[in-house]
């Protein structure tokens, strides 16, 4: 059976790649042809009418942490550790007691088909989740058909009492999860994420190293989001935390370094150099007061870069139309250069860029690479007249504008309308869960810094 997208008045193949009135050919999990294609002896599952389209490939959101979903609209007006303690830490609490106490993953589905609806929703086709460790995000994954890639957080210092498990437990469960959930999916995959050198142990840090090269799977690190960590860390250490990870082999391909916002010159040519990937989410540093990654700078270096929203606590969107615009307007203005970062390089950031972060064969529209894409409706006032696709895709377009979603090949969304989850249930749940959840977890918090 396959998909045959035909006439698409713009096949963006890649950044730099366009087609105009072209077909599409999907079959099984792949796409087998581009260009001008005749159905005739094929076994054709569905024909897509692609005239006044544009069909991309599929957004990657390559770094973000899902149960932040419950916390959306909260708290614009402090930093990060502030905002750990005021935001993040009451429902982290209400999270890990049902968790851990009760044995209750239900949270973690509720917070995973929530967001994949979003995602879904705004042509994102693949995530990379740094998140609470549980079995039900991968099946809430599962059902909703998108494409995930767990990132099994991990932590053993500088947290509050009332969040630190066990730490043998902890590793064990870890790498439970991730033996478990590596490839046994063709949707899903696992990496290990020391959650930032200031949270974890050098002991903790060499053992993800360690353990993710024993399963052959990547690593995902929180380096230099604020000035705080730089400060601990040297302090600790005599290093930056760029250094200090790349000290410690952690940096290499396969590891993405979340944020490098207060980077060096010197650690930005050792990013280069290990071939780890830059992973850059400007509105989330925008709205906790982090700073702004210095991301032109890394891409003249040749610094591997992808894009994602980070959680929706500091960010409060899901939106990879947003955040790709944000990207190429944000380093135009802070550097007063218009030639910054051009509106295909923050296209190739969030598309080829994410691939490379998740690790997946996709990224592009070729033939042998994964069917993960998305279909634009340009029948939009936002969108006319329309000169140049790519950037009408990077400075005009929104989410709102996504009308089909296909992933491993499969129709998700189709015409608006999500095919693999009942939307409207998944939102009334998912709303009356996380409001009751936060409320819960800020009284039990209260309760124990009072006390």
């Amino acid at each position: 059976m396959a998909i045959l997208i035909k006439q698409a008045s713009y096949v963006v193949r890649s950044a730099d790649r366009v087609e105009r009135d072209t077909d599409i050919l999907i079959e099984g999990p792949r796409i087998t042809a581009v260009g001008q294609i005749l159905p005739a002896g094929m076994d054709v599952l569905q024909v897509i009418d692609g005239r006044g389209r544009a069909v991309i490939p599929g957004f990657v959101n390559a770094h973000t942490h899902l149960y932040q979903n419950f916390l959306k609209g909260l708290s614009d007006d402090i930093g990060l550790v502030a905002w750990c303690n005021a935001t993040l830490y009451p429902l982290a609490y209400a999270i890990h007691q049902a968790h851990w106490g009760h044995d209750d993953e239900s949270c973690g589905y509720h917070w995973a088909t929530l967001s994949a609806l979003e995602m879904i929703r705004g042509g994102v086709t693949c995530c990379v989740d740094m998140n609470m460790n549980m079995d039900s995000v991968f099946r809430g994954w599962q059902e909703s058909g998108i494409r995930g890639v767990g990132a099994i957080a991990l932590s053993d210092r500088w947290l509050p009492a009332p969040l630190c498990r066990d730490q043998e437990a902890s590793r064990q469960d870890a790498l439970r999860l991730a033996r478990n959930w590596h490839a046994a999916h063709p949707r899903i995959e696992t990496v290990l994420a020391p959650s930032t050198p200031f949270l974890c142990s050098k002991e903790l840090l060499l053992w993800a190293r360690n353990r993710a090269e024993e399963i052959g799977i990547g690593l995902q690190i929180h380096l230099a989001e604020t000035r705080y960590e730089v400060e601990q860390v040297y302090q600790e250490t005599g290093q930056t935390p760029v250094a200090y990870a790349h000290g410690l082999g952690l940096l290499k391909s396969g590891t993405t370094a979340v944020h490098c916002v207060h980077v060096t010159d010197a650690e930005i040519d050792l990013l280069a150099e290990s071939g780890a990937t830059v992973v850059h989410c400007p509105k989330s540093n925008l709205k906790l007061g982090s700073g702004i990654a210095p991301v032109a700078k890394m891409l003249r270096r040749g610094v591997p870069m992808a894009l994602a929203a980070d959680g929706a606590a500091s960010n409060d969107l899901l939106d990879m139309f947003e955040e790709t615009r944000m990207a190429a307007l944000l380093h135009k203005g802070v550097g007063e250069d218009s030639t910054a970062i051009t509106g295909r390089q923050a296209f190739r950031m969030a598309t080829e860029g994410g691939a490379r972060a998740a690790g997946i064969d996709a990224g592009t529209l070729d033939p042998g690479k994964l069917a993960d894409l998305t279909i634009v409706n340009l029948d939009q006032p936002h969108l006319v007249p329309l000169h140049d696709i790519v950037n009408a895709l990077v400075y005009c377009a929104r989410a709102s504008d996504v009308e089909t979603t296909i992933i491993d090949g499969q129709l998700v969304m189709d015409r608006g309308e999500i095919l693999t989850l009942d939307e409207e249930k998944v939102r009334h749940e998912a709303a009356h869960f996380g409001a009751e959840m936060f409320r819960q977890g800020v009284e039990m918090w209260r309760g124990l810094t009072r006390g």
